[in-house]
């Protein structure tokens, strides 16, 4: 097959399978295909094949299907094949060809497409119940608590193979968490896994290949269960702390064996796998994790261990009913980065300090040697007081601190496995003389693809970005959290759907929206309404139903459907959840037939945690149920589902909106969030549009040109500003460093976004002990603006996807130069500023099979245009100002 190793050559990147890199398992065997693709010469045509075997592929041949040459890339394409064969690992690539003939293809990509309901033998097992907390009687043992958290289940089986396979694939799933071990040897770098659904109605399961980790004769598979959300403390409410779900967690294993000559064999989860505690006395998200080396049980995991005091395990049904088990739709978490520590200081106690430098969600990897017996504390905390000590209080009741007691005799070294913090200071303290410590933080998150990297000529701005980032890493943990660190650590809906634009650039989140969008449809009502968080049941424990959302809150899925037909061009999910989302404004329209949303709005938290005035709740309310209508219209015409309805409605709405609201030439409760809202949703006429720009001036004005928004009203605030009031007022808006701004909590050390305005002052100190996390990424909704308009790259819903671009840069000296890269779905784009002299010298570079749309801001022309189309390829543009 020809090739071509220059600049120019076409080459398929970033290809996906059902959203992801690697899929472990497929919810469809008739699977969803993308890619992109970069290089500089023309695109003339794509071709996919698949099959059994890798070196065909790689030849590009494929024995399963092979798509033809098609023209262009219709990436997203739709496997047009038999269905795929279960239980299998398969191989997938990409071909291109550009106009001269040139064919290039991508490497091999692989697809385990999993299991069927039907396929599984394996049951569901765990140590047998013991109340209170997984605890023998009499108790005063080492796994005693006061949080009441169980010890850690190990659990293992041995079984002989006749010689050794060709073929093992293992699939495994929890209720809980689990670790799995084959022969000794941990397998896979998940953490946290299998991640948090519903488990009352589904859990997810995953694969992993371990021929090579299987012989002939003696073998042995091993697992370690925690809590984690099933049945350990998650949540805010300490009168239902725990046991959301159930009272202990339970394993599920299925493991394929293959030999040459076909015959196969299966080794499960059953009533033949044996149990017993060991080193981990708990490991609990709030509580943390309690590890006692003296008890570690070396060879557990292996062959020819000998299994004393290791008791049967109990098979059984989990309560109210076994959960539908599910491929993981979502890359599961992983240790993504360490940090050392950057200094150390002392607690006026005397508790050793240590300063990461990061606000981060995670755990610490420590080293040390010490006597038997000797315990070391690790807390972890956010900020320190005054005093320099660990500031705790914003934790509620996280307790977030790991134990380690030694084993003695030498080095040593310990990671929790069940547990995780939000922090950047760490607190130890031991029993007694340590040495040859050290310390490491190891940042965790979904381990989603990173797509973008951008800085600018300003170091505030610099650090902001690099906040935005931060927490998002800290808080997309199987699902998209407030915060990592206190007693809550739920995934609310508002707080991540005004962040989603922004958290597409940083990484590719389609397959975790897809799977985020599943929790919220499995706590959908009958009535049909989306919850406030999801998964739902810890928020309100007591309710036999889940938690009714509020507006914007409840209106998540159809904003993010919105999202990730923009971003990634895949009408797929958005066929899924059609049914889901007509439901839900089903609902809002029986609720309030006058047009106005009051009726049925459940908590209602509005603008939340604004400050200075308060808006109107039933403003906010309306106008996103506008904001619904225009977005339903738009998802019906990509359906082909009438549209006619979702336009009347609008219309409607509009009219509603305006003779409720709009009083003698302002919005009701006259704020900024009011006037933000009725322009980027355009709730008003045309006409009277400018008069709602002017007065949203004079309150910026009023403010000293300070922002007065809370969670929902941010993200419209430098879009909206640039939009009506101009570049230059929302690049104040960016750079201001005074309460309240982006910029003061960064000149106070922030790391990371906060959830408050407030969350410390010089003059009030920290604020209210019962909200106030330093990691929190709904104000980092900025971000958008930051990489669509300082870097000029955002979509156009003229082409979704990123096929078509719209690129409307900002320029201003106070930035100095900004210089990005974005992994769109249809490959790299790269946007790069500068001043030189008097003119602006812009450098774009455009993924083949792709345009954009130009409008430069008023006062720049490129020979005497504003506004212009680029094509495909790289662009260096002199850009000159007017006059």
């Amino acid at each position: 097959m020809a090739g071509d190793d220059t600049a120019a050559a076409l080459r398929p990147v970033a290809l996906r399978c059902e959203l992801q890199a690697e899929p472990r398992g497929l919810n469809d065997l008739l699977p969803r295909l993308s890619w992109g693709c970069e290089g500089e010469a023309d695109l003339a045509a794509s071709r996919v094949v698949l099959g059994v075997d890798c070196a065909a592929v790689v030849s590009g041949q494929g024995d399963l299907w092979d798509s033809g040459w098609l023209s262009g890339t219709p990436s997203p394409l739709r496997y047009a094949g038999a269905p795929l064969p279960r239980d299998a690992r398969l191989w997938w690539s990409v071909g291109l060809r550009d106009g001269q003939g040139a064919e290039t293809w991508s490497e091999p990509a692989p697809i385990f497409t999993g299991l069927d309901a039907a396929d599984w033998e394996a049951e569901w097992i765990a140590r047998y119940f013991v109340l209170p907390a997984g605890r023998e009687v009499p108790q005063d043992s080492a796994y005693d608590n006061r949080f009441q958290a169980r010890p850690a289940d190990y659990m293992r089986r041995t079984f002989d193979l006749p010689e050794a396979p060709v073929r093992a694939l293992v699939y495994v799933s929890a209720l809980g968490l689990y670790e799995l071990h084959v022969n000794g040897q941990r397998i896979g770098r998940d953490v946290m896994a299998p991640g948090w659904t519903d488990y009352h109605t589904r859990t997810e399961y995953t694969v992993h290949d371990v021929t090579e980790h299987l012989s002939a004769g003696p073998n042995a598979l091993g697992a370690i269960l925690g809590e984690g959300w099933y049945s350990g403390r998650i949540g805010h409410n300490q009168r239902r702390a725990g046991n959301h779900y159930g009272g202990r967690p339970a394993f599920l294993c299925q493991l394929h064996v293959e030999y040459a000559d076909g015959q196969t064999q299966r080794i499960v989860s059953d009533d033949r796998w044996r149990t017993r505690q060991g080193p981990v006395c708990y490991s609990d998200f709030l509580a943390g994790e309690m590890y006692d080396a003296r008890r570690e049980m070396p060879g557990w995991d292996a062959a020819g261990f000998e299994e004393v005091n290791w008791q049967p395990v109990e098979v059984f049904t989990p309560d109210p009913g076994a959960p539908h088990l599910d491929a993981a739709r979502a890359p599961l978490a992983r240790e993504v980065a360490t940090l050392e520590p950057q200094s150390e200081t002392r607690a006026p106690d005397g508790e050793r300090i240590f300063d990461f430098g990061q606000n981060l969600a995670g755990y610490l990897s420590m080293e040390v040697e010490a006597p038997s017996g000797t315990e070391i504390r690790l807390r972890h905390a956010e900020r320190l007081d005054e005093a320099g000590a660990l500031y705790t209080a914003n934790l509620r009741f996280a307790v977030s601190e790991d134990i380690y007691i030694c084993k003695g005799g030498g080095p040593e070294r310990f990671t929790p496995r069940f547990t995780f913090h939000g922090f950047q200071y760490v607190g130890l303290s031991a029993s007694g003389p340590v040495e040859g410590l050290s310390l490491r933080a190891i940042a965790i998150q979904s381990d989603l693809p990173l797509t973008g990297s951008i800085e600018t000529g300003n170091a505030m701005v610099n650090q902001l970005i690099s906040n935005i980032f931060w927490s998002q890493r800290g808080n997309f943990l199987a699902v998209p959290t407030d915060c990592p660190q206190r007693d809550e650590r739920y995934g609310w809906s508002a707080d991540a759907q005004v962040f989603w634009r922004t958290a597409g650039y940083f990484m590719d989140v389609s397959a975790f929206t897809e799977k985020w969008l599943q929790d919220m449809v499995d706590g959908q009502s009958a009535e049909g309404i989306f919850p406030d968080v999801a998964p739902t049941k810890p928020l309100n424990p007591y309710r036999l139903t889940p938690q009714p959302g509020a507006p914007a809150w409840g209106d998540a899925p159809v904003i993010l459907c919105r999202d990730h037909w923009l971003r990634y061009g895949d009408a797929e999910l958005l066929r899924r959840m059609w049914a889901p989302l007509v439901a839900w404004m089903d609902y809002i329209e029986r609720e309030n037939p006058g047009g106005i949303r009051e009726r049925s709005v459940h908590n209602n938290y509005g603008d939340w945690l604004s400050i200075g005035p308060v808006t109107d709740r039933a403003l906010v309310a309306t106008a996103y149920w506008i904001h619904l209508a225009d977005i339903m219209g738009m998802l019906a015409g990509v359906l082909q589902e009438p549209v006619d309805r979702w336009s009347a409605l609008a219309e409607r709405l509009r009219a509603a909106f305006l003779a409720r609201f709009w009083q003698e030439g302002s919005l009701s409760g006259d704020t900024q969030t009011a006037y933000l809202l009725a322009l980027d949703f355009a709730l008003l006429p045309e006409a009277l549009r400018p008069q709602a720009a002017a007065r949203l001036g004079a309150l910026l004005d009023a403010a000293d040109g300070h922002l007065q928004t809370g969670f929902l009203g941010v993200r419209h605030l430098a879009p909206v500003v640039c939009d009506w009031l101009g570049p230059e007022r929302a690049v104040d808006l960016l750079l201001k460093d005074t309460y309240p701004s982006w910029g003061f909590s960064i000149r106070h050390g922030a790391t990371t976004i906060w959830e408050r305005w407030d969350g410390w002052t010089p003059e009030k100190g920290f604020q209210s002990t019962a909200m106030n996390s330093f990691n929190h990424y709904a104000y980092g909704a900025v971000g958008e603006w930051i990489w669509a308009r300082l870097a000029g790259i955002d979509w156009n819903a003229a082409g979704p996807g990123y096929r078509r671009l719209a690129m409307r840069p900002v320029f201003d000296r106070r930035i100095g130069h900004v210089k990005a890269r974005y992994e769109a779905a249809t490959g790299p784009v790269q946007s790069a500023w500068a001043y030189e002299g008097e003119a602006v010298v812009w450098e774009v570079s455009l993924p083949p099979g792709t345009s954009a749309e130009v409008a430069l801001p008023e006062g720049w022309s490129r020979d005497g245009q504003r506004a212009f189309a680029l094509g495909a390829g790289r662009h260096r543009l002199v850009l000159q100002p007017a006059g």
